[in-house]
C-alpha cells in the first residue's frame, strides 16, 4: 500500500512492539500482544499497531460443551458492553528521544523530522478509530496524546447508506484499484491515490506519504548519485547534477499537491465520489494529566515496572536505564508514558464488532 521499505530499516527504525505497549487490557482481562496486534509500516510514523479484537473460535468439542464453558473464551470478551470499564485500556510508551541511535539508513526516511510539517517535533502518539477492513490515513484521520496524560475515546457507530445513479452520484469501488481486488471504497484513499496519480504524471516519481498502487517510478525522496561521488571526491559536477535533479523533484512534488488540493477540477478529474455504503466512528475525545503524583503515581509506577517488568523488553540498552533513571525518581521515569482508554457509547452491537484502534508513536 505505501512505500516498499526495506524490512531491516523498517525493523531497525521502528520501535518494537513489546518496547511500546507497557501494559494492555481489554474489560479488565489482560490482552494477547502478540496475537491482538498488526504491525503497518507508514514512512512518516514508521511502526505502527493495530489492535484486532480476537475472533472466537469454537471447535466441535466446545460446542458440545457450551454449556459447561469456564466465562474465558474470546466470545465473552466484554468489548461490545458499553462503558469505560468494557473497554480497550492501554498504557504505551510515547517518548522518541530514548531509544538507541543504530538505525542504520533510517535517514532515508521521510518522518525523522519533516522541516516545517504538521508533525514536525511532536511527542506522544496517534490514535485512529477505524473498521477492520480498511487502511488508516494518520496523517488525514486520528487523534494526539501527548506524554504524561491519560485519553478517553468514547466510539459510537454510524452507517451512512448513499443513492446510486441513476438517482444518486455516489460510487463503491476505487477507479484507481482492479475491479478484481475486494477493498472497501473509500473517498479518502481515492483521494490519497489521486493525488499521488498526478504527482508521479507530472514529476516523474512518487511520494512515499501516499498509497502506492504502480510502481513504476522511484520515490521523489530517493537520492541516486553517482559511483564517482565516492570514489572520486575531486570531480564534484557529477554529484552536484545529481543533487539538482533530487531538488527538482521534491520542489515538482509539493508543487503539484499545492495545486491538486487547491484547485478543485483537478482532484474532481479522478471522480473520488462519496461511498454508497460506509461505516463510520463518532469519537467523543477528553484528556487529563496521568498519573496523579502520590500515592496513584507509586502504584502505576509499580504495575509498569515491577509486575510487568517492562524495563526487561530493552535488554541492556545504557540509553534506557539512563532514562528511566535508576536512581528512584519516579516522577521522570512515568514522564514519557500515556494512557489510552476506547470504550463503547452505547449497545449496538451489530457494527461494533468490527471496529479496530490504531495507535502510532
Amino acid at each position: 500500500m505505501y512505500a516498499n521499505i526495506d524490512e531491516l530499516l523498517l525493523n531497525g527504525a521502528g520501535i518494537k512492539m513489546h518496547q511500546y505497549v507497557a501494559s494492555c487490557s481489554l474489560g479488565g482481562r489482560p490482552c494477547n500482544i502478540t496475537r491482538d496486534f498488526k504491525l503497518m509500516f507508514h514512512p512518516y510514523y514508521f511502526n505502527c499497531y493495530t489492535y484486532n479484537r480476537p475472533k472466537p473460535q469454537s471447535t466441535a468439542a466446545e460446542e458440545t460443551n457450551s454449556r459447561h464453558h469456564d466465562g474465558n473464551s474470546d466470545e465473552d470478551l466484554p468489548w461490545l458492553m458499553p462503558g469505560l470499564d468494557n473497554g480497550l485500556s492501554l498504557v504505551v510508551l510515547t517518548g522518541s528521544g530514548m531509544v538507541d541511535r543504530t538505525m542504520g539508513k533510517a535517514d532515508v526516511l521521510a518522518g525523522l523530522y519533516d522541516v516545517g510539517g504538521p508533525t514536525a517535533g511532536s511527542d506522544g502518539l496517534r490514535v485512529m478509530i477505524h473498521p477492520h477492513n480498511v487502511v488508516p490515513v494518520p496523517l488525514a484521520e486520528g487523534f494526539d496524546v501527548p506524554p504524561g496524560s491519560t485519553a478517553s475515546l468514547s466510539v459510537r457507530p454510524r452507517r451512512n447508506k448513499r443513492i446510486g445513479p441513476p438517482h444518486g452520484d455516489c460510487i463503491s469501488k476505487d477507479p484507481f484499484i482492479s475491479p478484481s481486488r475486494e477493498d472497501v471504497y473509500r473517498q479518502l484513499m481515492c483521494q490519497q491515490r489521486c493525488l499521488q496519480q498526478h504527482i508521479r504524471d507530472r514529476c516523474r516519481c512518487y511520494d512515499i506519504s501516499l498509497p502506492v498502487e504502480v510502481w513504476d517510478a522511484d520515490p521523489c525522496l530517493k537520492i541516486s548519485l553517482p559511483s564517482q561521488c565516492s570514489e572520486s571526491p575531486d570531480d564534484i559536477e557529477p554529484c552536484i547534477e545529481a543533487l539538482l535533479k533530487w531538488y527538482e523533484r521534491l520542489k515538482c512534488a509539493k508543487r503539484v499537491r499545492e495545486k491538486v488540493q487547491e484547485d478543485r477540477a483537478e482532484m474532481s478529474s479522478c471522480h473520488c465520489r462519496a461511498a454508497c455504503n460506509e461505516l463510520l466512528y463518532d469519537v467523543s475525545f477528553s484528556m487529563a494529566r496521568w498519573p496523579a503524583p502520590g500515592f496513584e503515581a507509586d502504584a502505576v509506577y509499580d504495575d509498569i515496572f515491577k509486575v510487568n517488568h517492562f524495563m526487561e523488553n530493552f535488554g541492556e540498552s545504557e540509553t534506557i536505564r539512563r532514562h528511566f533513571n535508576e536512581t528512584g525518581d519516579r516522577t521522570k521515569a512515568l514522564q514519557d508514558f500515556a494512557r489510552i482508554n476506547v470504550y463503547v457509547a452505547d449497545a449496538e452491537v451489530g457494527l461494533r464488532k468490527h471496529q479496530n484502534v490504531s495507535i502510532i508513536r
